[in-house]
């Protein structure tokens, strides 16, 4: 009896560590992928290379399409409901109560930073701020200026980068 809930407790573990690093390639599949302005800076670490640090414009989200608490506490869950308009999504509706998506619309989760009360604009984190780049190409994107970068999103809420143009 022992030895065979050890082989189970086993397996579960294995299982997790299994599910864990699928779950990443999965977006491939079942994410949607949307596009997102933003205005790239051009660090290097020393272990990774070359980087490069977005800025996303929905990063700053307007008081008047927030619906949520007025302050909420820092680095708590926010949703942010995102819709195409000219060719890359922005926000249309953001709160820290989970808003229902409708056609044509993809929710994002994002951890929430401060509001803005002198610009009435509420800042939020996507944890998408980091794109890992070919060494020595740094200097391209940096002068490229705004840019627009390709996202997938899992149905489950699990992002990533694809691209940036």
């Amino acid at each position: 009896m022992k030895r065979l809930f050890f082989y189970i407790i086993v397996a579960l573990q294995i299982m997790f560590l299994v599910g864990m690093a699928v779950s990443y390639y999965l977006i491939d599949y079942f994410g949607e992928t949307i596009e997102l302005k933003t205005l790239p800076v051009d660090p290097q670490d020393i272990f990774y290379g070359d980087y490069v640090t977005l800025r996303y414009e929905i990063e700053e989200i307007p008081s008047s399409t927030w619906q949520g608490e007025e302050s909420p506490p820092y680095d708590s869950q926010v949703y942010v409901l995102l819709e195409k308009q000219n060719e890359v999504y922005n926000v249309v509706n953001a709160s820290n109560e989970r808003i229902e998506p409708s056609s044509g619309q993809v929710m994002l989760h994002a951890k929430y930073e401060y509001h803005d009360s002198m610009q009435n604009i509420y800042y939020v984190d996507y944890g998408l701020d980091r794109y890992y780049i070919e060494d020595n190409t740094g200097e391209q994107y940096e002068q490229s200026g705004e840019m627009v970068v390709t996202v997938a999103v899992a149905p489950w809420g699990q992002k990533k980068i694809l691209d940036l143009e």
